[in-house]
């Protein structure tokens, strides 16, 4: 395809997993063990309270292992198929249902919590599924022969998602492919709430038609400054975003 031909970029949260079975962090029914997810994901807790930071990663790590990617995950994946090149999906998610859905160019800009990565060197196990951590009493660490120690450093491994508090490296990827919308393309946001991305200021500077699909209204998003906004769980939007996404796009290449 020449240049000109048009591109879409996906930017989803947590309300693209929601009819998957996967719960959000933030908002109602959020909190664990009585606190917020954002006091239990961050720098802090996993230097102060890792024990309870691990618990909590273990019990979502299971939940989503057990999710299914559902219409929604599948239409972008369909899209990304049908346009080679020319999809991308920036996503906030860190379950893994858009790959299993079949979405080849994913981008998890808070990184897959089914990941690891040892904190002595940086080492990432790949994928350990539904696998948990934290098998202790609380307060206590793993014994020294426990099967998430690095083999090299010995030392103990994270979840391998950003916290708050942290860089997210993958935002680089995220800015560039915003900087590179044109006229000729389209953008489309799905299921988050505009607190950590400000996907109406992106939104209100693209210069291309931009979509919203979510099911509530934000006070940290101007649904204004979005060419159509569909408000409905992203399951019951996908058809039709996909329909308006390849009015955009024109014919199928794939």
């Amino acid at each position: 395809m020449g240049d000109m031909a048009p591109r879409a970029v996906f930017i989803t949260g947590a309300g693209l997993s929601a009819d998957s079975g996967v719960r959000t962090f933030r908002g109602a029914g959020g909190l664990y063990e009585g606190l917020r997810a954002e006091d239990i994901m961050s720098e802090r807790a996993l230097k102060d309270r890792p024990e309870l930071l691990h618990r909590f990663c273990d019990d979502r790590r299971e939940e989503m292992h057990a999710a299914e990617p559902n219409e929604a995950h599948r239409m972008i994946a369909r899209l990304s198929a049908s346009y080679p090149g020319r999809v991308v999906h920036l996503t906030q998610l860190v379950d893994g249902c858009p790959s299993r859905a079949g979405d080849t160019d994913v981008v998890h800009l808070h990184g897959l919590i089914s990941r690891m990565r040892s904190i002595g060197n940086s080492k990432v196990l790949e994928d350990i599924g539904g696998a948990r951590y934290w098998d202790g009493d609380a307060g206590k660490a793993p014994p020294r022969g426990f099967r998430f120690r690095c083999p090299k450093t010995r030392s103990l491994f994270r979840p391998d998602v950003v916290l708050f508090g942290e860089l997210a490296p993958q935002y680089a990827k995220l800015w560039k492919a915003v900087k590179s919308l044109r006229r000729q393309d389209v953008l489309a946001v799905i299921g988050t709430q505009g607190a950590v991305l400000p996907v109406g200021w992106i939104a209100g500077r693209a210069p291309c038609l931009s979509l919203l699909n979510n099911l509530h209204e934000s006070p940290d998003i101007d649904e204004t400054a979005f060419g159509r906004v569909f408000r409905a769980r992203a399951v019951e939007a996908a058809a039709e975003m996909e329909d308006v996404v390849m009015r955009v796009m024109g014919p199928r290449v794939a």
